[in-house]
């Protein structure tokens, strides 16, 4: 199993994303119902830095789009998440002022 993740909307709000992860064996594991994937990745989360780095892309939906990171889960409050293309290079910091914690 592995460290994935997707980007999801509902029918109900299209242009709204949530990050959905997990460890898993394919991204498309993750999803549960009807909703529109925009692509996903990998993540390294570092629990003792509070830091979550996003890279990679989906086999199954392609590269993340970013702009889709509209809502995280709740337990990921005060982590701060980056975006790298790949896991040995260094990330930029991704902005989450905007972002729906539930």
């Amino acid at each position: 199993m592995n460290p994935k993740y997707i980007l999801v909307s509902k029918p109900e709000a299209p242009l709204k994303g949530t990050f959905v992860y997990g460890m898993v064996f394919q991204h498309k594991d993750l999803v549960q119902g009807y909703v529109k994937v925009h692509g996903g990745g990998w993540y390294r989360k570092d629990d003792e830095a509070r830091t979550i780095t996003l890279y990679g892309s989906s086999g199954d939906y392609g590269p993340a789009r970013l702009s889709f990171l509209n809502r995280i889960p709740s337990e990921l409050r005060g982590y701060r998440f980056y975006y790298s293309p790949g896991p040995d290079l260094p990330g930029n910091l991704l902005p989450l002022d905007d972002v729906e914690w539930f």
